[in-house]
């Protein structure tokens, strides 16, 4: 019997008939009654959709919605008029970004809405004229151009800070990038979002020819790792970054990458109230480097306060399986039992410290999960469960022994 509810405890799926009505399903879930302006991108151009985030954040505080370049969906010119933009300090009620028609122009126009272009020769000169536009901020991310569906969870960052995404080719830095961050300041930082084979050493060393300010990569060979690396990312001055890396309820946003058009909606989950960064899984697995992620960050060790974990699935079963989501569900669930549970027996002369390197494991986590006093010693003999999931390791017994 099919399941007859989209969600469970831990999770919510947000998702339609396709990329309108789920780019729509998530708007209506983080806008809820009407926005300042509305966005418009090309449901045919990733580039230009990923730079359009960040015209999210305040002031403008409205979604990007996607539209195909020969006309708006009805479905999305039904959200433009639920939304009812208002305009934002002087702003027009609707943007459009970059390749799309005239003819999207005129339909805005006649909901009698007033209408701003922000577009250049191409996507790499696109994404400078938004940057332009935002006042040159003193943060960027910097995306490959020739592989622009290998950067979408930066989305989410352009959404929470409104940090403007710069692209470059993987050897040479293009003129109206090098411009943009010119322009921002000898102190502008750079965050390159991609590996070596993505963008360049070359072009690492172009960027820091042009500012004296940090310039960071966070780097991973797929998608996957990319997504978690940027989650757990925080910068050395701690401005930029979702840093999540401690055990609290964090939410999270699930994608599958192969669906771009969905990975842009999803972003928007990153705004006021939600702030939920990007994470990748296939239709039918959740991969290990994902799940061993969630079970670190997973409070359900010690004594667990709310808010709990929480993930948005944003896709339909197709994109992702109930299966996944399921799986999702428990790794993230606060009544979660360890895979491998493991009891270590202290030994003469073991400390925290000794006992925490041997397995891994954070002294914190291990103190937290036996509700350890600070500074307490360990007494020979008694017994602490050591809260971690080892991977790939042959399933064991409840309760296992290791001395």
């Amino acid at each position: 019997m099919p399941l007859l509810t989209v969600d469970s405890p831990n999770t919510t799926r947000v998702f339609g008939r396709g990329p309108y009505q789920t780019d729509v399903a998530v708007s209506q879930l983080v806008f809820g009654r009407r926005s300042n302006a509305v966005i418009l991108a090309s449901s045919e151009q990733p580039l230009d959709a990923l730079a359009a985030l960040s015209l999210v954040h305040q002031p403008i505080d409205g979604p990007v919605l996607l539209s195909s370049p020969d006309g708006l969906d009805l479905v999305i010119q039904d959200e433009v008029r639920r939304l009812a933009p208002m305009g934002a300090e002087g702003l027009a009620q609707v943007i459009i970004v970059g390749a799309l028609g005239d003819i999207v122009e005129q339909q805005v126009a006649s909901l009698g809405l007033s209408v701003m272009r922000l577009a250049g020769m191409n996507a790499y000169h696109t994404a400078a004229e938004i940057a332009r536009f935002l006042g040159y901020p003193r943060d960027f991310m910097l995306l490959s151009g020739e592989h622009p569906l290998s950067g979408l969870c930066a989305g989410a960052m352009a959404v929470h800070a409104g940090v403007p995404v710069l692209f470059t080719m993987k050897d040479s830095l293009p003129q109206e990038t090098a411009a943009a961050i010119r322009a921002s300041g000898t102190a502008a930082n750079v965050f390159i979002v991609g590996n070596r084979n993505l963008v360049s050493d070359a072009v690492e060393t172009a960027v820091r020819s042009l500012t004296s300010g940090t310039v960071g990569r966070i780097s991973a060979e797929d998608p996957f790792e990319l997504a978690v690396k940027f989650a757990k990312y925080r910068s050395a001055d701690g401005t930029f970054g979702f840093s999540k890396t401690e055990k609290q309820g964090h939410a999270f946003t699930f994608v599958n990458p192969g669906r771009w058009q969905d990975a842009i909606s999803a972003a928007l989950l990153a705004h006021t109230g939600k702030h939920a960064p990007i994470l990748f899984c296939r239709r039918d697995d959740l991969p290990t480097v994902v799940r061993d992620f969630l079970l670190r960050l997973n409070p359900a060790q010690g004594t667990p306060q709310p808010p709990f974990m929480h993930a948005f699935i944003v896709g339909d079963f197709d994109a992702i399986s109930t299966s996944v989501q399921l799986d999702i569900d428990d790794t993230i669930s606060v009544d979660r039992k360890a895979d491998h549970e493991v009891v270590h027996t202290v030994a003469p002369g073991d400390s925290l410290l000794h006992i925490a390197r041997r397995y891994g494991v954070p002294i914190r986590d291990i103190a937290g999960a036996n509700q350890l006093p600070t500074g307490t010693g360990l007494t020979p003999g008694s017994r602490l469960i050591i809260p971690y999931t080892v991977t790939g390791a042959p399933p064991a017994p409840p309760a296992q022994e290791l001395h």
